[in-house]
């Protein structure tokens, strides 16, 4: 049963190392425009491949992904109409709720693993999540933009 949960937790940290990777993207840079952050964090993750440096490549991700997403979530209330402020407000406050409880199941889930790699999966969820709102909310932003 070690011996399996070993094989795991290796093939794991492939598959993980692998979704940090540019390589791991199916279109070469030229085809897709990658975001700043990403672009930093992929950076970072060269710097430091580390599991230490992972998770704190995950982290400033995290942070900025967030700061991006207060941007975003600001100038998409200036542009709409008192109905549609409320819904977006309303959206994302009950997306903030789903975050934290997210963010409390996938810890709480990966602490009982055994292996340091688990923590950069963590890590990376949780900034992988935020940048995906981060980006929906862009996406809001760019069709108004662009009626």
């Amino acid at each position: 049963m070690k011996a399996l949960n070993a094989i795991l937790v290796v093939l794991l940290g492939v598959l993980l190392v692998a979704s940090f990777s540019s390589d791991a993207v199916a279109f070469t840079d030229d085809e897709i425009e990658k975001h700043p952050i990403d672009v930093e964090f992929e950076n970072r993750i060269d710097a430091d491949p580390s599991t230490s440096g992972m998770i704190e490549a995950s982290r400033w991700g995290e942070n900025e992904w967030d700061k991006l997403l207060n941007e975003n979530y600001k100038l998409l209330m200036k542009k709409l109409d008192k109905e549609a402020q409320t819904r977006l407000k309303n959206s994302q406050r009950e997306w903030i709720k789903f975050r934290d409880l997210e963010f409390e199941f996938n810890g709480k889930l990966y602490a009982e693993f055994d292996g340091s790699m688990y923590r950069t999966v963590t890590a990376g969820f949780r900034m992988d999540f935020v940048r995906e709102r981060a980006l929906r909310l862009g996406y809001y932003l760019d069709d108004l933009n662009n009626q």
